[in-house]
């Protein structure tokens, strides 16, 4: 088992389990003890968990914010789906929205083909892979929020607003049982906000790792996006709230 797999398992287990020892990891991961032992100090270093005597604390989502570099690896299979199949709905000459979401940034490499597109983001990865696939890119400007490589604060949402967006991209931290997409982010919800606001079709893409997650901040109501984009097909509870359009991978 790679260490990055690793990692991913031990989150998961911390987010059913709150507390487990080295001894239970080392077991249940068929790996030794001084491994395990390496892998929860580089965790909690990262501050994705807390270290305590003989063992590990989970810390939620809602919590801490986790660092892009460690979101992009989790679940990209999915998320290069989702996002293929997402960037379909987008046409030559349209002004596109990226979010910062780690979903979204792959959708940088599948509208290289269209021509006369324009995007704006808050994303300076995806600003990144836009200007190497020679798109024309706008930067919101703003804040350089805390472990992640994204912009946003008055100045980022101020920016948006000079823009008539023709389709959004976004992701969260989830969508609840209730119907909202939800996020931990106080700046990046509200600069989703100011981007809906701005568009004209807007697009959730959304893995089946996000489905009944609800956090602090509430980004939208699902009934006020256009298209899901997911993995997998909404629980029943969520499906019988929303009345767009949805599209499985």
């Amino acid at each position: 088992m790679l260490k990055e797999e690793r990692w991913q398992a031990i989150l998961k287990i911390l987010s059913e389990k709150q507390y487990i020892s080295t001894e239970e990891l080392s077991q249940q991961l068929y790996v030794s003890l001084p491994t395990i032992r390496r892998d929860l100090s580089e965790l909690a270093s990262k501050n994705l968990i807390a270290r305590s005597h003989g063992g590990a604390i989970g810390i939620t989502e809602e919590t801490r914010e986790i660092p892009v570099d460690f979101r992009n690896g989790i679940n990209m299979r999915q998320k290069s789906k989702i996002a293929r199949k997402a960037s379909e709905l987008a046409k030559d000459g349209d002004v596109i929205f990226i979010d910062s979401s780690t979903t979204t940034l792959h959708i940088a490499d599948f509208i290289k083909n269209l021509a006369g597109i324009t995007v704006v983001t808050n994303s300076i990865q995806s600003a990144v892979l836009l200007r190497k696939n020679n798109i024309r890119t706008f930067m919101t400007g703003g804040i350089v929020i805390d472990n992640s490589l994204a912009l946003g604060g008055s100045w980022a949402e101020e920016y948006i607003k000079k823009f008539n967006i023709n389709i959004m991209f976004f992701s969260s931290y989830g969508i609840s049982d209730s119907g909202f997409i939800t996020d931990y982010s106080e700046y990046e919800t509200n600069l989703r906000r100011a981007a809906l606001s701005q568009s004209n079709k807007k697009v959730f893409l959304c893995d089946n790792t996000k489905f009944g997650k609800a956090s602090t901040f509430n980004v939208c109501h699902i009934n006020e996006v256009d298209i899901v984009v997911s993995d997998d097909k909404f629980p029943d509870n969520i499906k019988l709230q929303y009345n767009g359009c949805f599209i499985t991978v």
